[in-house]
């Protein structure tokens, strides 16, 4: 069976994310239709497990999100790159091994170029499964510095 990518998924997560990166001065993703087949694959696996649990692929990067609800819910793909973002409170620009935010330095990361998105929905649709991958891979720590660089307001207010 053929895995199929919503477009305008992928669109709308690669527009949040663009937007976001801008904010950094980081420049903008492209989107990679391979990562985004594989990305719907794994969240439909993860929808099929019912479990959040990352892949072993290293020549990706991943961010994975889940939302559960006791009625129908629905979590868009601005949604999702917004609370990916939001770990950007935990983050402190120092350089070293910071918890909390490895979704944000993922979103940023400037060497990252490219991305694809998957999303999965449960039939009750009171779940959904949502995984982003990026190459080249982000969030290694020796080169963090030079990758996750501050909003570019907040460097313009320092000087």
């Amino acid at each position: 069976m053929a895995i199929e990518i919503d477009e305008e998924f992928n669109q709308e997560c690669l527009e949040e994310h663009n937007r976001l990166r801008a904010l950094h001065g980081c420049p903008p993703l492209t989107l990679d239709e391979e990562l985004a087949i594989s990305s719907q694959a794994y969240a439909e696996k993860l929808i099929k497990d019912a479990k959040v649990e990352h892949s072993t692929g290293d020549w990706y990067g991943e961010n994975l999100a889940r939302r559960t609800s006791s009625a129908a819910t629905q979590l868009s793909g601005k949604e999702a790159a917004d609370n990916w973002y939001r770990e950007v409170e935990n983050y402190r620009y120092s350089g070293g091994h910071e918890r909390g935010c490895g979704h944000f330095t993922q979103v940023v990361w400037k060497s990252t170029t490219s991305a694809g998105f998957g999303r999965a929905i449960s039939k009750d649709r009171k779940q959904i499964y949502v995984v982003g991958r990026y190459k080249p891979p982000g969030n290694i720590l020796k080169h963090i510095r030079e990758n996750v660089p501050k909003p570019i307001e907040a460097e313009n207010n320092a000087s």
